[in-house]
């Protein structure tokens, strides 16, 4: 009994371990990050409890709430319809629901020891902190809810991922509900309800798992023509990404994120401070609203991208270690792709003069490049470190959080150097633009020195 559950866990353990062995360094930054990001919450809560500020507990309940199904999609997508070892525990005397009904256990088990995990860590720095934490009940409900939002995850990736799309309603009316109600017991109590529906998206998960097969065995073709070899590296990235609908996605996110930027810089102030404290924050919010949106911008044009150049390499690495091309020619041929990604961020100095004008957009415009450039120099190295090993998460997370800390620092920088009248600050923009290209240059050689190390083994990327 739950034979595929034991061997899926026995399998994400096993992977895990050789990880952790194979970029020791790497789990344990991440791990640190995580602590710190739990206990700075922590902190904060107990901050905004001793300031008497008043904030929504719903905005948080759904933050974790979208988080954990968002990630129980992921993990359904991962573990079963994108899974090639799938294939062999569909292909038993098992009845296939059951099989994939194993799955989803595994999910809800992996996500709710998360939860479980995440939240007494929280919880205990409170403690600590002397914070009264007794609410059982809540935590209950809360914790019902979440399992709520598993399952959904789980029919919505089967439902996304399908050649009928129409079955995504039924999923997508009960998120609706949810959202509408307001009410975290509400949503626990439709545990049963979210049950049922996950139980009626096993009904046809074959349809999600053969669509995509099909789609990845037509995307595969051979296209025969003759290119040259840095235009060849570089089509094959941008028809990767053009598949994928990454550049649709980029550009949809610059609009949205500027109409989101721009709404919070007129109205984040009313919305979020009480007024016992605006007039302290008043000139300090707008200016970390503007922030905040190149900020993202830059994560899922600029990060992303760059980090799957050589992350998703895994299967196809053994093809380029036998090709007669140079590693600097195979990491200057994919890093030119990002030069369109810079293209799809533009949409969003076209929309935010709508609510800033067009005093700032010149100096937005040179943020948007530098913090472009910034993520570029670092995130390719590390994709370059790890390429095939697919630890874009952790890496995701670690170059967000330098990121941050770098973009902060130059940000606020450039603005009290701004609001002095008397000082032009154009030549230090363009000192700092050179500064970076330089830094690119040096990015792209370490880059291909730590390619050139993953092909000193002749036996990692080889048939």
């Amino acid at each position: 009994m739950l034979e595929t559950s034991r061997l899926l866990l026995r399998e994400i353990t096993r992977n895990l371990r050789r990880k952790i062995k194979t970029s020791p360094i790497l789990y344990l930054f991440f791990s640190a990050m995580i602590f710190f990001s739990l206990v700075m919450f922590a902190f904060l809560t107990f901050f905004l409890l001793h300031t008497e500020t008043t904030f929504n507990f719903m905005d948080v309940f759904y933050a974790v709430f979208f988080l954990l199904l968002m990630k129980s999609a992921s993990d359904m997508h991962t573990l079963f319809i994108s899974a090639p070892q799938a294939s062999y525990a569909l292909s038993t005397h098992v009845p296939q629901k059951k099989t994939v009904g194993e799955i989803v256990l595994t999910i809800v088990f992996i996500n709710m020891s998360l939860w479980f995990s995440f939240s007494f860590l929280y919880l205990l720095v409170l403690s600590l902190l002397h914070v009264p934490i007794n609410y059982p009940w809540e935590y209950l409900f809360f914790s019902l809810s979440v399992s709520t939002g598993i399952l959904l995850g789980c029919a919505l990736s089967l439902h996304l991922f399908s050649s009928r799309q129409y079955r995504l309603v039924p999923t997508l009316l009960l998120l609706g509900f949810f959202w509408f109600s307001q009410n975290m017991m509400f949503v626990a109590c439709m545990l049963p309800l979210a049950i049922l529906h996950c139980l009626w998206s096993l009904s046809h998960p074959l349809d999600s798992y053969r669509f995509v097969k099909r789609k990845i065995r037509t995307n595969e073709r051979d296209q025969v023509r003759t290119h040259g070899v840095l235009q060849a590296l570089f089509l094959r990235e941008v028809t990767g990404i053009w598949r994928d609908r990454l550049f649709f996605s980029f550009v949809s996110m610059s609009i949205f994120t500027a109409l989101g930027t721009g709404y919070l810089f007129v109205y984040g102030t009313d919305l979020f401070i009480p007024e016992s404290i605006q007039r302290y924050l008043s000139g300090f919010l707008p200016s970390l609203f503007v922030f905040l949106g190149c900020y993202v911008v830059v994560m899922y044009a600029a990060v992303f991208p760059a980090l799957n150049l050589f992350l998703t390499e895994e299967k196809t690495m053994w093809i380029l270690r036998n090709l007669p091309v140079s590693n600097q020619t195979i990491v200057f041929g994919k890093a030119l792709v990002l030069s369109l990604c810079f293209l799809t961020t533009l949409p969003y100095l076209a929309f935010i003069p709508i609510f800033l004008g067009v005093t700032d957009l010149l100096f937005l415009f040179w943020f948007l490049g530098f913090s472009f450039l910034a993520a570029v120099i670092i995130a390719l190295p590390l994709g370059v470190k790890y390429v095939g090993k697919k630890s874009d998460i952790l890496l995701l997370y670690s170059v967000a959080m330098i990121l941050f800390v770098l973009l902060s620092v130059v940000g606020a920088g450039m603005n009290l150097l701004r609001s002095n009248t008397s000082l032009s600050i154009l030549p230090l923009c363009v000192l700092l633009i050179c500064l970076e290209l330089t830094m690119l240059f040096l990015s792209l050689k370490l880059s291909t020195y730590l390619l050139s190390l993953s092909f000193q083994n002749p036996t990692k990327y080889s048939l």
